[in-house]
C-alpha cells in the first residue's frame, strides 16, 4: 500500500531512527514518501534506502508555539503544508497517511480532505499546558489507529478515554544478526585512563531531559571522597538543541563551570552514530524529570552490554528491570540519588553484569525483528 510518511525532524534522535527502521520493512521501503520539515541528518539514510523525499514546512508545533499568536502563526504553514502534501498524494496515489511525532498535527485534516486512513504514532508524553493535552487529545481521536511505543504512553492517552484502537509496539534496535563487536576507543582517543569510570549522557539538550538536574547529582557525587578527583569519574554529555534553542546549550556550559565541574564534564555535542560512545562508557544515564515515553537510548546501551540508571518514571519502567539490568533514583532529590549511586559507582564488575543481563534483555524483547513483526501485526488489522 502506497504510504506517506510524516515526520517532524529530520534529526536522528529516537523517534527518527524508529521511522527508519519501519522503512527498511522490505513492502515498506517500495511504497514509501517521506515528508520532512527540513534538511539534516535523516534525509541522507532515507535516500539510501531510494526512498522519495519531500521537504515541506509542516508547521511542527511546539510548547511555544502553542498561544494565540504563536498558532495564528502556525495556522499558514498548516494550509499550506495540506495544500503540498495533498498534492504529492494525489500524484503517488497515496492510501495510507501515517504520522510519526505528536508535533505534527495536520494528520486529521489530511484524512478528511483525501479520505485516506490516517496511523498516528505516540513517542511523546505530554503532560503541560493542559489545554495543549486537552487539544492534542481531540486530535488523536480522529486517527484510524493509534500506536504507542510503551504502555505509559498508552496509559497516559488514555485518561480521558480514546475511541480510536490503540496498540503498543516496543521500539527494536537489538539486531540479532549481526555478531560483529562494537569498535572499542582507545584511552588516547577519549583523553581518559582505563581505570575511570565513565558515565554517558545522550540526549537533546532540552530542561524536560535532566541535564541539569544530573549536573546537580554530579555535584554530589565529587564531594564524597571515593570520586573528589577528577581522574576517578568522568561524565560525556552527547547531544545538541532545537535548531533556535541554541542558548539552551550556553546555559548548560555556563552551569557546568558555576558548578566547578569543568574537569569532570566532557561535552561532545550531536553524534549521528552513537555505538563507539555507549562500547566505551560504563553506565548510561537518563535523568530526565518529566516522563519519557521509551527512550530509544536506553535500548541502545542495553545493546552494547551497559546498564542504564534512570529516574523512576515514564517507559524506562518498562524497560529496565531494577536491581538487575539497572537502577533507579529519584526524580528530584539529588542528594538522595547520590546516596543510591556511590555504592553503585564504586563497584565496576557489578555495573559489568547488569549490563550483560540488559543486553540479554534487549535480544529476548526489544529485536528489530520483534519490532518488524509486531508491526506488521497492527498495519494487516
Amino acid at each position: 500500500m502506497k504510504t506517506i510518511y510524516l515526520h517532524g525532524s529530520p534529526d536522528l534522535y529516537g523517534s527518527g531512527k524508529v521511522l527508519l527502521e519501519i522503512l527498511r520493512i522490505p513492502d515498506n521501503a517500495k511504497n514509501a514518501i517521506v515528508v520532512l520539515p527540513h534538511e539534516g541528518p535523516l534525509c541522507k539514510p532515507i535516500k539510501d534506502l531510494n526512498i522519495p523525499l519531500h521537504i515541506v514546512n509542516m508547521g511542527v508545533l511546539r510548547r511555544k508555539y502553542f498561544t494565540p499568536w504563536g498558532i495564528a502563526g502556525r495556522l499558514f504553514l498548516w494550509i499550506n503544508a495540506i495544500w503540498e502534501i495533498k498534492k504529492i498524494m494525489q500524484k503517488n496515489d497515496v492510501q495510507l497517511i501515517y504520522v510519526n511525532s505528536l508535533n505534527i498535527i495536520i494528520g486529521p485534516w489530511l484524512k478528511l480532505t483525501t479520505k485516506k486512513t490516517l496511523v498516528w504514532h505516540l513517542h511523546e508524553i505530554i503532560e503541560d499546558p493542559k489545554i495543549l493535552f486537552w487539544f492534542l487529545h481531540r486530535l488523536l481521536n480522529k486517527a484510524d489507529r493509534l500506536i504507542a511505543v510503551s504502555k505509559a504512553v498508552k496509559t497516559h492517552w488514555n485518561k480521558r478515554s480514546l475511541t480510536t484502537p490503540f496498540h503498543i509496539l516496543y521500539n527494536g534496535f537489538y539486531d540479532t544478526r549481526n555478531k560483529n563487536p562494537l569498535p572499542r576507543l582507545t584511552s588516547a582517543e577519549t583523553n581518559k585512563p582505563n581505570n575511570k569510570l565513565i558515565i554517558g549522557m545522550v540526549a537533546r539538550i532540552q530542561p524536560l531531559k535532566g541535564h541539569s538536574y544530573l549536573l546537580q547529582i554530579l555535584e554530589q557525587l565529587v564531594s564524597n571522597p571515593a570520586f573528589k578527583s577528577p581522574e576517578t569519574l568522568q561524565l560525556i554529555i552527547a547531544g545538541d538543541p532545537y535548531p533556535g534553542h541554541e542558548h539552551l546549550l550556553i546555559k548548560l556550559k555556563n552551569e557546568i563551570k558555576k558548578r566547578q565541574l569543568d574537569s569532570y564534564v566532557q561535552y561532545i555535542g550531536f553524534k549521528e552514530d552513537i555505538t563507539e560512545l555507549m562500547e566505551n562508557i560504563d553506565v548510561l544515564i537518563v535523568p530526565s524529570i518529566k516522563p519519557d515515553s521509551l527512550p530509544t537510548v536506553v535500548l541502545e546501551a542495553m545493546r552494547a552490554g551497559k546498564p542504564v540508571i534512570a529516574t523512576r518514571q515514564g517507559g524506562c519502567l518498562e524497560m529496565i528491570e531494577e536491581n538487575s539490568t539497572g537502577y533507579f533514583i529519584p526524580l528530584n532529590d539529588p542528594i538522595l540519588s547520590c546516596k543510591i549511586l556511590l555504592p553503585i559507582f564504586s563497584d565496576k564488575e557489578q555495573l559489568r553484569q547488569a549490563g550483560l543481563r540488559g543486553k540479554k534483555r534487549a535480544e529476548q524483547l526489544f529485536t528489530i525483528g520483534a519490532f518488524q513483526e509486531g508491526w506488521l501485526n497492527i498495519m494487516s488489522r
